[in-house]
């Protein structure tokens, strides 16, 4: 006869089991479309990201319904708990480039403000253009 305390400790495992299958088929899943979008990037004229194409990719996968969220919702949300984390290079690689920084600031300074004008003004013209086709 078989011990209670076994069972649920197969049926805990099954479960464990079952959460790694779908953190894994997650991350699989991301990073396939990652490597997607990197080959792309790699093939086109100019420099574009391929981590924005993979995720643009995996955005319409998403829409179509090729894939369901539920694959990559626990490894997304994992991914989103620990984004922070992941921005720590960044800031150290601005640490160790400041002299830099330090020398271009008023070109990083123009370009921000010029850039956020440009896409605040063109937003709004694109914004103005399809309410006024709505209208008609």
């Amino acid at each position: 006869m078989m011990n209670f305390n076994n069972l649920f400790l197969q049926l805990k495992n099954v479960n464990i089991f079952g959460k790694i299958v779908d953190f894994s088929r997650g991350f699989l899943i991301i990073l396939l479309f990652l490597s997607v979008g990197k080959i792309i990037s790699s093939y086109l004229p100019f420099a574009f990201p391929g981590s924005i194409i993979g995720l643009i990719l995996l955005f319409s996968a998403l829409n179509l319904r090729l894939i369901k969220v539920e694959w990559i919702m626990m490894s997304g949300s994992l991914l989103l708990k620990y984004m922070a984390l992941l921005f720590v290079p960044i800031g150290v690689g601005l640490i160790n480039h400041l002299a830099l920084i330090f020398d271009n600031w008023f070109v990083i300074t123009f370009s921000f403000f010029f850039t956020t004008l440009l896409i605040l003004l063109s937003v709004g013209h694109l914004y103005q253009f399809l309410n006024k086709k709505e209208d008609l």
